[in-house]
C-alpha cells in the first residue's frame, strides 16, 4: 500500500480522540428524552434491572424487545456499575457515544495506514461532523453501535488482507466478534451485509470467486454462532410470538411483507436523506463538481476501492426494502467521508473549492451563534426555547472566534475548516440542543401523572405506546385494549388517552382533562382520564 509520510503530525491521534470525546461525552445527559425512539430502547434496560431478566425482558407490561438485547445489556451494565442501577439519559446514550469514538479512532488508524496522518485527521473530523453520524452518536438508539461494529469489522478484514499483520488468527477472531455484536444489536444484517461487501471488494481486487465465497461464508457462519444461542434461548422463552416478531423485523421488513407500514418510502428517499445527513459536507461535494476536471485521475487505491464498494452496496441494499430510514444508511457514511476527505486533501482543489467552502463555513460560524444569542432575547411565536446557562455562552462564542480568525489570516483552509465545523457542532451539543429540545419532553407531564396516580395503576390504550412518559414513570404504564377494559380497574386508576383514538364510554366512568397539547411520542394532544 502507498502511504503518505510527507506530513509529520505528532499527537494527531490524541487530538482526534480529544475532539471526539469533548464533542460527544460531556453533554449526553443534558437533553431530555423528547421522542419515542430513545426511551423505547432505554426502557428495555430498565425492565432488565427491575425484573432480573436479561434474556427477553418485557417492557410496557407485555412487550417483547423488537431487537436483540446487546444495546440494552450495555445500558443496564453501565447503570449497575456507575449509577446504582438507575438508568438515566446519560447512561442510555453512553453506548452510542463510546461506539462512535471507537469507530472514529479505528478509522483514523485505518486511514493513517492508507494515506498518512494528515489525511487520517481530515477523514476523522469529517466523519465525526456529519449530521447523521453526530445525531446517532448522541442518541439512545441501536444504529451507532451496529454501525461501529460493522465498519470496524470491515477495517479489520481490510488490514488483514492488505497489511502485514502478526497474529492474524487473533485479528480474525476480533472481526468475527464485532460481527457477532452487530448481530446481537440489530439482527443478522449486522454480519451478513459486511461479509457481502467485503466479498465483493475481494472479487474486485482479483480474488477467486469460490475461495472468496467460502471465506465469507465461513466468517458469516462463525459470526452468527454466538447470536444463535440467544435466539434459541429467547425462542424457548417467547415461543411463537418471539419467532413471529423476529421474522417480521428481519425478513418481513426486507421483503415488504410486514403486517403494518413502517417508514415506507420510495427508492429516491435514500438519496435525499444522504444529502441531508452529510451536511455540512454536502455543500463541498456539490462545489467540487465545478473542479472535477482538475482532479488527478489515477487508479483507485485499495482503501478507496473498499470505500466505494462499501458505500455503494450499502445504499443499494437499503433501496430494496419498502421501509427506508436515514439511519439505515449509517454504515455508508464513514466510507463516503473517505471520498470527502480525498477532496479536502487534493492539492488541485485546495486553492479554490476548499477555500470557498472554508469562507462559507466561517461566515456560518459567525452568524449562527449570533442567531442563537438573539433567540434568547427575542420572542418568536411557536418557538419555545429554554434559557441557556451563562457559562455555556463560552461554547457559543467559540465558533465566532474561529470564523473571524479565518477571515483575518486565511491560512491553512483545511485546518480552519475542520475546527470551525467541529466548533459549530460543539455549540449545538453543549448549548442549543438542550435549550431547543427539552421543552418538547414529557418529563414534567410524567411527574404530574405520577402525582395523580399515586400507587394506583397507570394505563394506556394498546394502540399507542407513550414511551417517553413510561420511561420517566419507571415502566409503570400498562396497555389495555379499550376504554371498557380500563373501566374494570379500581377507582383512582389513570388512563392516558391520545386525542385521535376512540374513547367511546370514557365519560361514564372517568373524569377527563387535557394533559399536554403536544405529546413527545406522537406530537399530538394527550389527555388524562381518572377512574371515578
Amino acid at each position: 500500500m502507498t502511504r503518505n509520510n510527507d506530513t509529520y503530525l505528532p499527537g494527531a491521534a490524541t487530538m482526534v480522540f480529544l475532539a471526539a470525546a469533548i464533542l460527544l461525552l460531556p453533554w449526553l445527559g443534558d437533553t431530555l428524552f423528547n421522542s419515542k425512539g430513545e426511551p423505547r430502547e432505554a426502557i428495555v434496560a430498565v425492565s432488565m434491572l427491575q425484573s432480573g431478566d436479561w434474556l427477553l425482558p418485557l417492557s410496557y407490561g407485555a412487550d417483547m424487545p423488537y431487537k436483540p438485547p446487546f444495546m440494552a445489556w450495555m445500558i443496564a451494565a453501565f447503570a449497575w456499575l456507575f449509577n446504582g442501577g438507575v438508568v438515566n439519559e446519560y447512561i442510555s446514550r453512553l453506548p452510542s457515544a463510546l461506539a462512535a469514538i471507537a469507530m472514529i479512532m479505528t478509522g483514523y488508524r485505518w486511514a493513517e495506514h492508507a494515506r498518512g496522518p494528515r489525511f487520517a485527521m481530515i477523514f476523522s473530523f469529517v466523519t465525526l461532523t456529519c449530521v447523521e453520524v453526530f445525531r446517532a452518536a448522541v442518541a439512545c438508539r441501536l444504529d451507532m453501535v451496529l454501525t461501529a461494529c460493522m465498519v470496524m469489522a470491515l477495517y479489520m478484514l481490510f488490514n488483514l488482507d492488505e497489511l502485514k499483520c502478526r497474529l492474524k488468527w487473533l485479528r480474525y477472531i476480533g472481526a468475527i466478534l464485532l460481527l457477532s455484536i452487530a448481530t446481537m444489536t440489530k439482527g443478522p444484517v449486522g454480519a451478513l451485509l459486511p461479509c457481502f461487501i467485503y466479498g465483493v471488494y475481494r472479487l474486485l481486487r482479483g480474488g477467486k470467486f469460490f475461495t472468496t465465497l467460502g471465506k465469507m461464508i465461513a466468517i458469516a457462519v462463525a459470526a452468527l454462532m454466538l447470536p444463535s444461542l440467544w435466539y434459541y434461548a429467547a425462542y424457548l422463552r417467547g415461543g411463537e410470538d418471539f419467532f413471529n416478531l423476529m421474522y417480521e423485523e428481519n425478513i418481513g421488513r426486507l421483503t415488504g411483507t410486514m403486517s403494518y407500514d413502517s417508514h415506507v418510502n420510495p427508492w429516491w428517499y435514500n438519496f435525499m436523506t444522504l444529502a441531508a445527513g452529510l451536511l455540512p459536507w454536502t455543500v463541498l461535494i456539490l462545489a467540487s463538481f465545478f473542479a472535477h476536471r482538475r482532479f488527478r485521475r489515477a487508479p483507485l487505491s485499495p482503501a478507496a476501492l473498499l470505500s466505494l464498494t462499501a458505500a455503494s452496496l450499502t445504499i443499494l441494499f437499503y433501496c430494496i426494502p419498502a421501509s427506508k430510514r436515514s439511519v439505515y444508511l449509517l454504515p455508508a457514511y464513514p466510507f463516503i467521508c473517505y471520498g470527502i476527505a480525498s477532496i479536502l486533501d487534493a492539492k488541485e482543489v485546495t486553492g479554490g473549492v476548499v477555500r470557498f467552502f472554508t469562507w462559507f463555513i466561517s461566515v456560518l460560524a459567525v452568524l449562527v451563534p449570533v442567531a442563537v444569542i438573539a433567540a434568547q432575547f427575542v420572542s418568536i411565536d411557536g418557538l419555545n426555547i429554554d434559557p441557556i446557562p451563562w457559562w455555556r455562552y463560552i461554547f457559543i462564542l467559540l465558533p465566532i472566534a474561529i470564523g473571524l480568525a479565518w477571515m483575518k489570516n486565511r491560512h491553512s483552509p483545511v485546518g480552519h475548516l475542520a475546527v470551525a465545523v467541529w466548533s459549530l457542532f460543539l455549540t449545538y451539543s453543549a448549548a442549543v440542543m438542550p435549550a431547543v429540545l427539552n421543552p418538547n419532553s414529557d418529563k414534567d407531564e410524567a411527574a404530574q401523572v405520577e402525582a395523580i396516580a399515586g400507587e394506583n395503576d397507570i394505563l394506556s390504550l394498546h394502540q399507542v405506546r407513550f414511551y417517553t412518559m413510561n420511561f420517566y414513570l419507571g415502566d409503570r404504564i400498562r396497555g389495555v385494549d379499550d376504554v371498557e377494559a380500563a373501566s374494570a380497574y379500581p377507582s383512582g386508576t389513570v388512563l392516558l388517552v391520545p386525542s385521535d383514538k376512540d374513547t367511546t364510554g370514557l365519560s361514564e366512568n372517568f373524569t377527563y382533562e387535557l394533559l399536554t397539547h403536544r405529546g413527545s411520542d406522537y406530537r399530538r394532544p394527550v389527555g388524562i382520564a381518572i377512574k371515578k
